[in-house]
């Protein structure tokens, strides 16, 4: 499947799934959060009450990366693959995930997203988790 050119339907409610402990995670999402106009999206991260949080959150413990997103069918986008499925869902979104179809962007994204994702567990001592 490429993650690059499949896009959710626009009615779908999307959930981010994310660790908010990283500063640019949490950056990221304040600003997700307050881009979301459509209200598309539900976002879980440690604080998140319910019982399914801390299952989601125990699946991004053992992954790689510092985020991932399920649409309602789901289907789950982790890390740099998530990011133009996000990016669709905003509102002003579509024109930069035109970008995405552009040859070597998703590259691009995927070694910045290691760049930064390593950084975050080098700086936080947890090497390993990189």
């Amino acid at each position: 499947m490429n993650m690059t050119t499949q896009c959710a339907p626009e009615s779908l409610s999307l959930t981010i799934v994310c660790d908010e402990r990283c500063t640019v995670v949490r950056s990221l999402a304040a600003l997700l959060r307050v881009w979301d106009h459509g209200r598309r999206f539900t976002f879980v991260d440690r604080e998140s009450p319910s019982p399914i949080a801390a299952k989601l959150m125990s699946e991004l413990d053992n992954s790689r990366w510092s985020l991932f997103l399920i649409d309602e069918q789901n289907e789950h986008w982790h890390g740099p693959d998530a990011i133009p499925m996000i990016l669709k869902n905003l509102p002003f979104g579509k024109f930069a995930a035109v970008f995405y179809i552009l040859p070597g962007t998703m590259w691009l994204t995927r070694n910045f997203y290691m760049v930064v994702s390593n950084l975050r567990f080098f700086l936080s001592g947890n090497r390993a988790a990189a």
